[in-house]
């Protein structure tokens, strides 16, 4: 009976252990994991949440996507702050994308990204696989 209540407990730790979820960002604290600046402005930044349920927080959603083409880390989820909501982390599947001079993103892309129901109406919006096309060029 102990080893089978031992064996239940160590089964919830793991599965918590290895969460899908994005932590929040600490701005002014947490540090790119990409080129080591601190992520200091609430209206960008990203994360990567690996395979293995590790997080990977990035100043700017370029150095995310600078990571992803020269590491190529295994990853479960992919999260970046939209510009129209600050702070906030949200799947990249579900957010629209902008390269514009009116955005200065910390790397210097002027990259901006947005939930799709507050995108720019006269800027050319990107989806996550067009973003991606863009960096690889």
């Amino acid at each position: 009976m102990k080893h089978q209540i031992f064996l239940l407990i160590a089964l919830v730790f793991i599965a918590v252990s290895c969460t899908e979820t994005p932590e929040p960002i600490n701005f002014g604290k947490d540090q790119c994991s990409f080129c080591k600046m601190s992520i200091s402005d609430p209206k960008y930044g990203a994360e990567l949440v690996t395979d293995k349920g590790r997080v990977i927080k990035y100043d700017a959603l370029e150095c995310m996507i600078n990571d992803l083409n020269t590491n190529e880390p295994a990853y479960s989820e992919l999260y970046a702050v939209a510009f129209d909501k600050p702070e906030k982390l949200i799947l990249v599947d579900s957010l629209m994308f902008v390269i514009s001079p009116e955005y200065k993103s910390p790397m210097g892309a002027h990259l901006a990204s947005f939930t799709k129901e507050n995108t720019p109406v006269a800027e050319e919006l990107l989806d996550w696989n067009a973003l991606r096309a863009e960096f690889d060029q």
